[in-house]
């Protein structure tokens, strides 16, 4: 090669330095990203065509030949006419690989030597010289280098976190969605004592990720936060790799199942549904989430354990809870987790769907026809029987006794033990023991468990002796559900009397509880619960997990079911039940405090651990006809249905309302003084369940339903009922004048924490209505309350409602500076909140438009997936008013025409947010009367094509420094585009207009 040396810098720029440091002259402009797209791949032929694409994109000049050529010569002059090789209808920039610091950079990282790497990297690449056909390759750089980065800094963290949080803080506002670095932030500055710092930081990562993305963090943040709360120990240890899914970590080995893992994994590729068939206790549920860790989906994966409910039409909910799906308008919740999952590719295993095979079959068969990209695992005793051929049946098999069984039942007994290993004799003992509990993993855990207390060979006499008679008669290797139910009445007959006892007692929970529930559920019972819980966990038969709060404890669900059985039998199920039922009800009480307070967020991670167990009580209470004990379980937690969307408990309050005694309904002159009496004392009840039915109502923008529920059963002159119609039908005039008395009853009732949601929703009126002085007197005094006594939700949304009033009368910085403040407010996972469109707006107003663009559009995406019109208004008018502000006055236009039809625009307010566009649009071209759009749904869709356009005209290279955007030509959509003096004019298409840029 000719010539002295050169060194290309890509990172950073795009420079040619000569051997001795000077910058050499390669031109501008076209000429360094021609340089760049060659350097990127020094020593290969670039052909021609893929340079011009590169260059220009869809649309080059028809002299893109030429010009190319002129730019090669541009770049011969400076680098050596030797280094730009000619080779057929291509181009190579010859000179060795080293001397591009891109590809030193990359050949560091591969090698593992991260410093050299992070020495190599000096600025973005190719800053300056925007390349639209290498934006890819770029974004490709950045992330490798964000890679090392972040793999620098946790080594770091785990040294000096100290020095560590300055980076990090930096790193974190220029990237706000990595989530790895927003968890390395929260670690460094918990480990520097700064708890409240950490929890501050993973509040401003969930903010910016449901604003710009609408996502929640993700499980590493999540557990993150929690272990923060709960000043875990581990928290700020060497960091590893995790998952994005929502799957439990295995701590312990899977043994003998490489084949069946194997199975399971081709069997994915080839079905939409794979069930995994067996005995209880075979192994299903840990397969299962092996063969989801190892499958490794481009969306993760979800386990939904059905355990925790009761009959098939439960299994939506569940589904629906574990993937964060609400029930959208005019759909079922089935057909809302469809639309959801309908564009991922994902894994969804339905675990333990025995007990509700013919609910999970409609679900796994709605996932099969909806999702083309999503499987569905299951786990049953029993297939589902889905149609169309849609299931593929994996048999679990038993582990061979002489392998993977006596391997487990070593394991497990030396973890308690401590035994060092066996003899050829006492192997010989144990694989006799796994071939009489026919492989059965869970029964082989069991019978392991019994060697705290009893030698194996003591452990296979006994065994042999009693399985025998347990099970009646021989028994044959395929009977192995009597196997799993004798082993379980073995190890049963082994414990004592206390611990059988508790067993029975513990049988009344669904889901995990801590020491406390299983204290509560042994109430009187002279119990020493803390030591018979030991020897349970112990023995196996009680299971222990880490939790957000502390240890949990649960049982097997073959266990559960077992002691079940003999607790129906015994004198005790009556007393345990009313146990459970009362330790629900005194942990709702505390969370009601929790959750109308500063403790918010606490108070709904601590519902979400007792959900399980409070749906079980529910359920419990309705079977028995006790719709008062229904309600006060109830009662507490139901702010959440408007506040979270908890759709159980609109379900539970209109389950209660149905139950309505008939006095309720009976006019008064009509009505006995018992009658009365009845009435007064279920007064509360009712209140309570018109208020959480109304929420359901809403959020699915059904008024009419509502409507029923109140004519069928309530007074519809009732105070309350008649506030809550009008919220639900959004009629702020109404809400206006029945918010008084509704507060004044609900007050009368000491129901405070309803009081406070109709103090909000008269702000609400107010403030939509256009009385924004009414409405800002009722709200302003809000703000000091929430603060100071919350909760938090409240306290977002009044400072939100005060910001929409003060950008209503066009007081931009008011609006601006109550939107900053409503954003700062923590808030509970899963709250609802309006602050997309509005944040949208105050990124758009800053200059920062391609991130507005970019958040609008992902909240469109949102209210689509979602079918929530509801909320479409604001994201129109929103819209309207950006595409007046850059230009774009056909699309404005079209929306602006029709809001104009459904009616919207004659709200004051929302007449006032489009005024300054109308008056824009009308002085180019007279908003259309009529409109073309027939529908939001449609509006919305729109909305996004536009929004789509624009966010790739953001990455024209007419976009970069030196160009501007060109004024509208006066005339029927002519556009001008100016150019070194000359004035050059372009025909739009009918809808939108052609854009023009001049230097």
């Amino acid at each position: 090669m000719a010539g002295p040396a050169v060194r290309i810098r890509l990172l950073g720029g795009v420079e040619v330095l000569d051997g001795n440091g000077a910058a050499v002259d390669i031109g501008a402009g076209k000429c360094r990203a021609l340089l760049a797209a060659l350097a990127l791949q020094p020593g290969v032929a670039v052909p021609d065509w893929r340079l011009i694409d590169l260059l220009w994109g869809e649309q080059p000049p028809r002299t893109a030949v030429r010009t190319l050529q002129s730019y090669i010569a541009r770049l011969r002059g400076g680098l050596g006419a030797t280094r730009i090789v000619r080779s057929g209808a291509a181009y190579r920039l010859d000179v060795p690989a080293d001397a591009v610091d891109v590809i030193r950079f990359s050949r560091r990282v591969e090698a593992g030597d991260l410093a050299g790497a992070l020495a190599e990297w000096t600025g973005d690449p190719l800053a300056g010289v925007p390349v639209p056909g290498l934006a890819a390759a770029v974004d490709g750089l950045v992330e490798r280098w964000l890679g090392v980065v972040e793999a620098d800094l946790a080594a770091r963290v785990d040294v000096d976190a100290a020095a560590t949080v300055g980076p990090l803080t930096e790193l974190s506002a220029r990237y706000p969605f990595r989530e790895g670095i927003w968890a390395l932030l929260m670690t460094a500055l918990y480990r520097v004592g700064r708890q409240a710092d950490a929890l501050a930081a993973y509040r401003t990562a969930r903010q910016r990720l449901i604003e710009h993305l609408g996502v929640e963090p993700g499980p590493r943040l999540r557990r993150l936060e929690l272990a923060i709360l709960g000043q875990d120990h581990r928290i700020g240890g060497a960091r590893r790799p995790e998952r994005v899914d929502r799957l439990p970590r295995r701590t312990v080995r899977l043994l003998g199942r490489d084949a069946a893992l194997d199975l399971v994994g081709r069997s994915l590729v080839e079905s939409p549904v794979v069930t995994l068939v067996g005995p209880g206790g075979i192994g299903k549920t840990a397969l299962a989430v092996a063969a989801a860790q190892r499958a490794r989906l481009e969306h993760g994966a979800w386990l939904v354990d059905l355990t925790e409910i009761t009959t098939d039409q439960d299994v939506p909910q569940a589904v629906a809870a574990a993937v964060r799906v609400e029930e959208g308008p005019g759909r079922s919740l089935s057909e809302s987790i469809v639309l959801a999952l309908s564009s991922l590719r994902a894994l969804l295993v339905l675990d333990n769907c025995e007990h509700v095979v013919d609910g999970a079959a409609r679900l796994a068969q709605a996932v099969a026809d909806g999702c083309p990209q999503v499987r569905v695992l299951a786990t049953a005793r029993e297939p589902l029987g889905l149609n169309h051929g849609h299931e593929r049946l994996v048999a679990v098999p038993p582990l061979p006794a002489a392998g993977a069984g006596a391997d487990l039942f070593a394991e497990r007994a030396n973890a308690l033990t401590g035994a060092a290993g066996t003899t050829d004799a006492v192997r010989e003992v144990i694989e006799e023991i796994c071939r009489c509990l026919d492989g059965l993993p869970l029964a082989i855990e069991l019978a392991a468990a019994q060697t705290v207390s009893h030698t194996p060979q003591e452990i296979r006499e006994r065994l042999d002796d009693q399985l025998g008679l347990l099970v009646g008669g021989r028994r044959t290797g395929a009977d192995r559900h009597r196997t799993m139910r004798a082993t379980i009445e073995w190890s049963y007959r082994l414990l004592t009397a206390a611990e059988q006892d508790l067993l029975q007692r513990l049988s009344v929970c669904t889901g995990p509880v801590d020491r406390a529930g299983a204290a509560a559920v042994a109430a009187g019972s002279g119990l020493k619960v803390n030591d018979v819980l030991h020897r349970l966990v112990q023995r196996s038969m009680v299971a222990a997990e880490p939790g957000p709060f502390g240890q949990r404890f649960r049982l097997l669900e073959p266990v559960r079911q077992f002691a079940a059985e003999h607790l129906a039998a015994g004198p005790t199920a009556a007393s345990a039940r009313a146990a459970h039922t009362r330790y629900v009800r005194e942990r709702v009480v505390s969370l009601h405090d929790q959750l109308t307070g500063l403790a918010e967020a606490q108070g709904v991670a601590r519902l979400d651990e007792l959900w399980p167990n409070l749906r079980v009580a529910v359920d419990r209470a309705f079977a028995c006809g006790d719709y008062r004990l229904a309600h006060d379980l109830f009662r507490p937690v139901c702010t959440e249905a408007a506040r979270r969307h908890r759709h159980e408990i609109g379900q539970w309050a209109q389950r209660l309302l149905e139950q309505a005694p008939a006095e309720e309904r009976t006019p008064a002159e009509d009505r006995t003084p018992a009658e009365d009496r009845l009435r007064v004392e279920d007064r509360p009840r009712v209140v309570a369940g018109l208020i959480a039915a109304a929420s359901r109502y809403h959020v699915r923008q059904e008024p009419a339903g509502f409507d029923t529920l109140v004519r069928q059963h309530c007074d519809p002159d009732d105070p309350v009922a008649r506030h809550l119609r009008a919220n639900v039908h959004d009629d702020y005039a109404a809400q206006i004048h029945t918010a008084p008395p509704a507060l004044a009853e609900l007050r009368r009732l000491g129901a405070e924490d309803l009081a406070a949601q109709v103090e909000v929703d008269l702000g609400v009126a107010l403030v939509f209505q256009g009385q924004y002085a009414r409405g800002e007197a009722q709200l302003t005094p809000l703000i000091d309350r929430f603060r100071s006594h919350g909760p938090p939700t409240l306290l977002h949304w009044t400072l939100m409602l005060l910001g929409f009033s003060a950008a209503f009368q066009g007081r931009r910085a008011a609006a601006d500076q109550l939107f900053d403040q409503a954003l700062d407010v923590p808030l509970p996972a899963r709250t609802h909140s309006p602050n997309q469109s509005v944040r949208a707006q105050a990124l758009f107003r800053r200059g920062d438009r391609r991130a507005a663009y970019q958040l609008l559009r992902a909240h469109v995406e949102e209210l689509l997936e979602a079918d929530n019109m509801h909320a479409a208004c604001v994201v129109m008018i929103s819209f309207v008013a950006m595409m007046t502000a850059v230009a774009r006055f056909a699309d404005g236009a079209r929306i602006l025409a029709f809001l104009d039809t459904t009616g919207t625009l004659d709200n004051a307010a929302w007449a006032a947010m489009v005024a300054d566009a109308r008056e824009k649009l009308a002085a180019v071209a007279p908003v259309p009367t009529r409109s073309t759009i027939v529908s939001q749904r449609q509006a919305l869709a729109m909305i996004g094509e536009t929004l789509d356009d624009l966010l790739v005209e953001q990455t024209s290279p007419a976009n970069r420094p030196g160009f501007r955007r060109t004024d509208p030509v006066p005339g029927p959509g002519l556009w001008a585009l100016r150019q070194d003096g000359a004035c050059i004019t372009g025909s739009p298409d009918k809808d939108r207009g052609s854009a023009g840029w001049c230097m």
